[in-house]
């Protein structure tokens, strides 16, 4: 049986899924690009739910990070904590629009 991912893969050519790809595709935000080896893509369905479902702020920043979140940790593990808040409000201005962080439900911590 195809898994979600593989489902979305192999979706027909001209159905309106594919067309919504194509008009979502050309202002689709980038993947953040923290250092040459670190990039954070866009947020996906998945981890917004996951997201709502905590208000731990290390948790989601697991979350948002996925896979670079260890990268991430090593690179700020010894900086000045101002670094680390100023890049979890970049971080989030760029994943979901300037002023993010304060909203309801915004991380605390950014």
């Amino acid at each position: 049986m195809a898994t979600t991912s593989e489902a979305a893969d192999k979706a027909e050519v001209g159905g309106r899924f594919y067309e919504l790809q194509q008009e979502l595709a050309p202002r689709r935000r980038a993947p953040y690009r923290l250092t040459h080896d670190i990039a954070i893509p866009p947020v996906t369905r998945g981890q917004l739910l996951a997201l709502r479902r905590t208000q731990n702020d290390d948790e989601q920043m697991t979350i948002v990070l996925g896979d670079q979140y260890e990268a991430v940790e090593a690179l700020f593990a010894e900086r000045p904590l101002d670094e680390w808040y100023a890049f979890q409000r970049d971080l989030y201005a760029h994943l979901f629009g300037q002023g993010s962080s304060e909203l309801p439900g915004g991380s605390q911590g950014s």
